[in-house]
């Protein structure tokens, strides 16, 4: 019998030699450990503030940059390790029934408050005024369609 009526396109099967294991790159010496990335960036980070030199988003900025990291990514992982080792305060958390982004404070001071109160009831008086408008229209043309109606009535 032939071999070749047994595979399905009418070829002969193929003698396959394993493919070589490729051995993978060595990781860079920043991420030769898993979870030791955060660690250097926050040691990179306190080194390039250390004195003034620039400030935490600066140098976020310029981690990021040279790594490819969002600078956002960069400080994530710094305050992740700032928070473990106890150098900035743990994040806050909001009470019952305050608003995210609120802080407890109030948003503005009170003149832009009051500002937007005025605008607010100036524009709720104006809305007032074109309903009374409207509502004294509509009963005049209701007195016209009874009037109306009334003559059409006597006239049927």
């Amino acid at each position: 019998m032939d071999q070749q009526a047994n595979t399905p396109f009418g070829n002969p099967p193929q003698a396959t030699t394993p493919t070589p294991a490729v051995p993978a790159a060595p990781a860079p010496p920043t991420e030769a450990k898993r979870g030791n990335i955060a660690e250097g960036i926050f040691d990179e980070v306190e080194r390039m503030t250390a004195g003034g030199a620039m400030n935490r988003s600066e140098a976020f900025e310029a981690i990021s940059t040279r790594t490819g990291r969002r600078a956002g990514t960069v400080a994530a992982n710094y305050y992740r390790i700032a928070r473990k080792r106890g150098t900035v305060a743990p994040r806050g958390t909001r009470g019952p029934g305050r608003p995210a982004g609120s802080g407890g404070k109030a948003s503005g001071d009170a003149a832009a408050i009051i500002a937007r109160l005025e605008a607010a009831t100036k524009e709720l008086v104006d809305l007032l005024r074109s309903q009374e408008a409207e509502l004294s229209r509509l009963r005049e043309q209701s007195e016209q369609f009874e009037k109306l109606r009334e003559w059409m009535a006597k006239n049927a």
